[in-house]
Parts: C-alpha cells; structure tokens; sequence
C-alpha cells in the first residue's frame, strides 16, 4: 500500500480531476491555468509562483495572494487529511486547476500545484533548467500516459502528457501541470518513492520498464485522523 507522501507526485492531479465538472476527466484542458510563468521566470521563477514560494510562504499569505487576484476564483479551503489545502479556478472556467498545501494554518506552503492548459513544451523546459535527474510514470486512462520530469534541487515535478502508452516522450510533448514543493518535502519524497534516471526521449515504456535508480530508504507511518 503507498503512503499519502509516496503518492505524492500522482495525488494532486487526482485530487483536482475528482472534483472537476469536466464531462470526462483528462489531462489536457483549455480550461485549466493559462500560465507560462514556468519558462519565463515572471513575476518569479521556480518553485516561486505569483509570489508563492513552498517552504517560504506562510499559509495566511499566500490565501491572500489567491483571494485578491481578480483572474482567479471559487477558492475553496478545507483541512480534511490533518492538514489544510486550498484549491481555485481560472476566472469562468469552472474547472479547479490548482492547489496548495500546507500542515497547518500557521506554517509555511509546502506543495503547489498547477494544472496548465497546453502551452509549454519539453523543449522549453530543457532550454531553462537543463535535463532533470530522475523520472516517474502513471497512466491516467487508457488514452493518457504521463512522465513526470523531476528536479530535486529546484525542487519541482513537471508532468509531461505522453499520449497512449505505446507513445514517446518527444521534444513537443505538452507540459499539462507542475508541481512545486519544499526542499524538506523533496527530501521526504527521495527517501520514500521509486524514481527513474532520465534517459533523454524515449517511449513511455522504456521509462514504465526500467529498474528504478532511487528506491525507498524510510517507510513513513500514516499520520492519524484528526
């Protein structure tokens, strides 16, 4: 059974498509986050977004962040899990598109996460941060076969839409969400998950069949309900 942490990288794409209206769940949406922030480094660069930096940000902060942005809506806070999250909209998409994190209303962000309408490319995110360390796979649906590129040291994960299993990872396959977390966070998620080398652009497979080079060193104990 995977722990919440060893989950991590998937769960946040679960949590926001669960709760969508979208007549069938998919990755790849016009109605999530217009946001090309990711490359350009504007108004900050990775892990910061909007002024929101995992590991930084207090909680109270970055709600106002969200609250008073005008391009944003259907803020939604709840603290079920034993710790407290916030997921909103693109103004009048009616689509959650992200989301974030934190222990407590007392401490810092330490994951956020964007789910981005297909407007980056691999490419793009190579040119800027170079090729990331490690890898990991999921298959949404039986259409929808995503590779993670994941950066420790940023620390970030950029979920790339594949297409079917049987495709490639190319130099234009879409960037479809990010997700920024805490250095802390980062660690956590190294000594506990099954991660794969980046082996440059290879099919899905390749990447889903390789023996992984990170393997858990710690077994997390579930943190009870509150």
């Amino acid at each position: 059974m995977h722990s919440k942490k060893q989950m991590f990288l998937l769960l946040p794409l679960l949590l926001l498509l669960t709760a969508a209206c979208l007549p069938q769940p998919t990755l790849r949406s016009e109605l999530f986050l217009d946001d090309r922030s990711l490359i350009t480094g504007e108004p900050c660069g990775a892990p910061c977004w909007n002024g929101i930096t995992p590991g930084e940000t207090l909680w109270p902060d970055a709600l106002d962040v969200i609250e008073n942005d005008e391009t944003f809506s259907g803020l939604d806070t709840n603290s079920e899990g034993g710790f407290v999250q916030a997921a909103w909209q693109k103004a009048g998409s009616g689509q959650f598109c992200c989301r974030i994190i934190a222990d407590d209303e007392n401490s810092p962000v330490s994951f956020l996460f964007l789910a981005l309408s297909p407007d980056i490319i691999v490419d793009e995110v190579l040119d800027v941060y170079g090729e990331p360390q490690y890898v990991t796979t999921f298959r949404f649906t039986d259409e929808e076969a995503v590779i993670q590129l994941v950066y420790p040291d940023i620390p970030m994960a950029v979920s790339v839409l594949v297409g079917t299993p049987d495709a490639s990872l190319l130099a234009n396959s879409e960037v479809v969400a990010v997700l920024y977390m805490s250095p802390e966070e980062m660690s956590l998620i190294l000594d506990t998950s099954e991660l794969q080398a980046w082996e440059g652009y290879q099919p899905y497979l390749t990447y889903e069949e390789s023996t992984p080079v990170v393997t858990p060193r710690v077994t997390l104990t579930p943190r009870p309900e509150e």
